[in-house]
Parts: C-alpha cells; structure tokens; sequence
C-alpha cells in the first residue's frame, strides 16, 4: 500500500482539477453519459428468470440522433428523435455476449454509452414483475472525484438481494479509492482503502454482504475518490447506488428494484425543500403517505435542522 501522504497528494491535485470545473454548466442535458445494468434480483429469480427490461427515455427539444452502445461489444443503436419528443425502444441487452448486467462484484466492461448530437435529457429505467426501479442520468460535464454512497437497509421477501453500488470510468487511466462502510460480498472490510483501475468504459460494481436469506449490509456511506491514475490526471467518475430489491414501506410481499445516479460531493447542499407524497389516489394533499428521508454529512460535526412549513391553499 502507498503511505498516507502519497494518497494526500494525489487527492490534492484532483481537488484542483475539481476547482477547475465550478464554472462549468451542471445540468441533467448534455451531449455524453454513461450508466451501468445495476444489479435486479430478477435477474435470476422469477418467474420468469430474467423478466426484467432496461430501457432508456431519450428526451430531446431539437431534433437529436443518439447512439447508444454497450463498451466492449459490437451492440449499438442509433435512433433519431423529432424535436419535443422522448424516445423509448431503447432496449438495453441482458443476455449473450453483448450482456450488460452486473452480475456480481467485481469488474465489467461492459458499461452503456450515450452520445447525442445535440443536448438530450436521459431516464434510465429497470421494470418487471410489478418492480420498478428508474434514475435521472447525469452528463459527463457533471462527473465528480468524491462520492458517497446513499443506500437504504437491506431487507427484501427475495434471497440473494444486495445494496449495491457501482462507478462508471469515463476516461482511461482511472484510478479509485473505494473505502466501504461495512462488509462486502467480495470480501472488503469496512473502513479499508482499496484501489481499483479502470480504463474507459469499465465498471466496479460493489455488493453489500449478505447476512440472512433475505438480509444484507447498508452500504450508505461507503466513500469512492478518484486519484491521479498511471497517466498523472485525475480523471472524474459516475457513481449509482441501488438495491437488487428492497422493501421499504411494504410489510407484506412487495419490494422495488432501486437505482439512483448520485451525486459527487461537490454538489451538495446547505439547504433542501422536499413535499410528501399523498396517501390516495384522490390527491388530497392532507392525507400525507410514509416517506423516509437520509440524511448525509461529511462533517460529523455538522448541523442539520428540519423546518416544518405550512401553507394555506
């Protein structure tokens, strides 16, 4: 292992690279993204084994051609998009060799590619088997060098589901310091530093340790740097946590494939707005529903404050 101070080093020249990109336009369209086939249960659980479907909605206010390809492999599709229009036979594969699935921890190659020629807006979607699971993609422009993983408790009425998350290399030369909250189904320890090279379309997908036929480790907080890699540049990364199914609000058999694009550190924020949901389909806005909300700090010293606000219709 490198001593402390050369890791200090290198992080140090990827907070000036960061610094660097303050001015740059941080919205969801652009021209450029990449994303992963985050883990499902479905994918080997049923019935049927494999029922479930990633598709992309391609969003466009001119008209747009957009190529959507799986990194090492001949599969790719280009579709055109009128102007004010989505577009969704986006079919992302999920058997044989152009296989993108995650299926277990460790590295892929095979990462989803998206390239427009003109600014689009990118959903990505898991559904099947009454699970959904769906995450607003964010374009290379907005990729970070500091992450946290924002997960949930894993609990799930299927074995073999993980809270998971995974980071998407953009750039060759990419190198990684992943420090996971707590046990991983690989064999990582938490509070440990472990370095990960990827080149330019690879991923590493990280999987919670199972600790029952239906239970498993929370990977919030589990921490992923991006350093100066063999070239000498730090070169920015996606990161989406998920879960392969969970259950939140449901007691009974229900439970939702999870996936969410997260954001780098930089972006976060001193102050968030947030409504509940409603309770009944009638809408009526005074019957408020169950919602959960996390919480994430770097400082552990820091404040955070809830104001309840009420407003008169």
């Amino acid at each position: 292992m490198r001593p402390y101070y050369t890791y200090l080093f290198l992080l140090l020249l990827c907070i000036v690279a960061a610094l660097k990109l303050t001015a740059q336009n941080k919205s969801n369209k652009g021209k450029e993204f990449w994303l992963g086939y985050g883990h499902n249960i479905l994918f080997t659980a049923g019935p049927p084994v494999n029922s479930q479907t990633h598709m992309l909605y391609l969003s466009a206010e001119q008209p747009a051609t957009v190529t959507v390809s799986v990194n090492g492999t001949g599969w790719s599709r280009t579709v055109n998009i009128p102007a004010n229009t989505v577009d969704y036979s986006v079919i992302i594969p999920k058997s044989g060799p152009e296989d993108a699935r995650l299926l277990a921890e460790g590295k892929s190659t095979k990462a989803i590619h998206i390239i427009s020629d003109v600014p689009i807006v990118v959903y990505a979607h898991q559904q099947g088997s009454v699970s959904s699971g769906a995450t607003m993609l964010m374009p290379v422009e907005t990729f970070g060098y500091t992450y946290y993983s924002l997960n949930f408790t894993q609990i799930s009425n299927y074995p073999d589901c993980y809270s998971w998350f995974y980071v998407v290399a953009a750039e060759d030369d990419t190198r990684i310091l992943i420090t996971p909250s707590d046990s991983t189904q690989g064999g990582w320890e938490p509070g440990l530093t472990y370095t990960v090279n990827l080149n330019k379309g690879e991923i590493y997908n990280v999987f919670g340790k199972k600790t029952g036929n239906y239970t498993g480790k929370d990977m919030s907080g589990s921490k992923i740097v991006s350093i100066a890699g063999a070239d000498g540049n730090c070169h920015p990364v996606a990161v989406f946590s998920g879960s392969s199914r969970n259950i939140i609000c449901s007691t009974g058999n229900g439970g939702e494939v999870m996936q969410q694009q997260i954001f780098p550190a930089n972006a976060w924020g001193t102050r968030y707005i947030t409504y509940h949901t409603v309770l009944n389909a009638t809408g009526d806005i005074t019957s408020p529903f169950l919602n959960y909300y996390r919480v994430a700090v770097r400082n552990p010293s820091a404040i955070v404050k809830r104001t309840e606000c009420r407003f008169r219709v």
